[in-house]
């Protein structure tokens, strides 16, 4: 009886954690009861919510969970409406984002997923990610230096989200002249991905008119570069090959928005909470500003702390089990990727940020096939740019009023965030 009714307020607040801004806007206390209460069970509706470190890095790494949200069977679910909230294509067929980014490497399994990473993981090497440092100086230094006024900066609009934006953009070979076309349009992609009842009013509209203007403009650049090959991401894609196969001009569309979405919110997110987190731990922000080569174990605390992504699904392909769960082929997972990362199984005082802690095994960009293949850059570009902010803001505060959290469900951030101090 103790468990069922346990069940039923861990299933509720789940709920709320969609439904509610306010609960998603501080989910950790609803974690930490989970954690402690009933870290992996079956909830009343049918889904299984999987919360410990153990259980949540296993099934992102065992290959019978996919990520096809169109191989779940919805009748393994016990409530109409929550099988509504999982679905994310009610307007498939009638969008074009939905239709392009349902055929991204992120909505994908073995073998397309296979064959999607492989290309893309040719082109996007660490050697050519590595080789960003300078330019992600350069770009953070100066919009430090045009956007600061009267000691405040409009730390999402002028930096958090530019910046990854323009790093893709060079990485890809935009032209600068056309950069800001590409720029203005990028943050209209990712709330789409939200489930839909969750989706705030318009933000299709909004993604498929982003979508339609820039595969036609990525349309003209591909067949640019394949006359004019040059050293730059967009030509690597074009010329990666596997086992014979090429990315189609639709696939690389597709994951070029993808990269956007992926390179641009991961980014900009973690700079965000960032801010926010060590505007409440001063004691850490002063620590950051009086020793800069903590930037590495820093930036992933930070990414343990508060990641951008909170919880991901998984679809069992087959039958199988999951700690102590029978679970049918079909079945939707729930992975609540910011639970296991404060597990205190795993992490000594998993509620305190700890700007030096090593080792530090959270789970904010995945595990297995689907680990985050931008990892690298959003390490680097965070490091960069928070290490910059610090050094210009050494009493950095979050202006009074001006942190408003994003509607988004999928992505955990700020729509507006300003800081003084400087």
């Amino acid at each position: 009886m103790a468990k069922r009714l346990v069940r039923g307020v861990m299933t509720a607040g789940l709920l709320g954690f969609m439904a509610s801004p306010r609960v998603r806007a501080n989910p950790y206390p609803l974690y930490r009861a989970g954690l402690r209460l009933d870290p992996s069970h079956r909830s009343p509706i049918g889904v299984f919510v999987l919360m410990s470190h153990a259980e949540v890095a296993a099934c992102l790494r065992d290959p019978r969970l996919g990520n096809d949200e169109d191989k779940a069977d919805n009748s393994t679910l016990h409530l109409g409406v929550f099988a509504r909230l999982l679905g994310r294509d009610n307007m498939r067929g009638r969008s074009e984002y939905l239709n392009l980014i349902n055929e991204t490497m992120l909505f994908r399994d073995a073998p397309d997923h296979t064959r999607l990473r492989s290309l893309v993981a040719k082109a996007f090497t660490s050697r050519r990610v590595e080789a960003l440092g300078p330019r992600i100086l350069e770009i953070v230094e100066r919009i430090l230096e045009t956007s600061v006024h009267d000691g405040r900066l409009d730390l999402m609009r002028d930096l958090a989200y530019p910046l990854p934006a323009r790093v893709i953009c060079e990485l890809l070979g935009v032209p600068t002249r056309d950069q800001q076309l590409v720029i203005d349009r990028a943050p209209a992609l990712a709330v789409g991905i939200d489930p839909a009842p969750i989706r705030p009013a318009g933000v299709i509209e909004a993604a498929d008119e982003a979508t339609v203007f820039l595969a036609s403009y990525l349309s003209d650049l591909i067949e640019l570069r394949r006359r004019e090959t040059r050293d730059d991401l967009l030509s690597a894609l074009i010329d990666a090959e596997e086992a014979g196969g090429r990315l189609s001009e639709r696939e690389l569309i597709a994951t070029i928005l993808l990269l956007l979405i992926a390179g641009h919110e991961t980014t900009a997110n973690l700079i965000g909470n960032a801010v926010a987190v060590l505007n409440r731990n001063r004691e850490q922000l002063h620590r950051w500003h009086d020793e800069p080569e903590l930037g590495r174990t820093a930036v992933e605390e930070l990414l343990r702390y508060d990641s951008p992504v909170q919880m991901t699904l998984r679809i069992a392909l087959e039958d199988m089990t999951v700690g102590s769960h029978d679970v049918a082929k079909g079945s939707i997972l729930v992975l609540v990727v910011g639970a296991a990362n404060r597990d205190p199984g795993v992490f000594e005082r998993p509620n305190d940020l700890d700007l030096a802690r090593n080792p530090n095994a959270h789970l904010a960009f995945g595990g297995g096939a689907h680990f985050c293949i931008g990892a690298p850059l959003a390490r680097l570009e965070a490091r960069i740019a928070m290490t910059a902010l610090i050094g210009r803001f050494p009493d950095l505060r979050v202006a009074r009023g001006s942190a408003v959290r994003r509607k988004s469900f999928t992505i955990r951030g700020f729509s507006s965030l300003v800081v003084e101090g400087g």
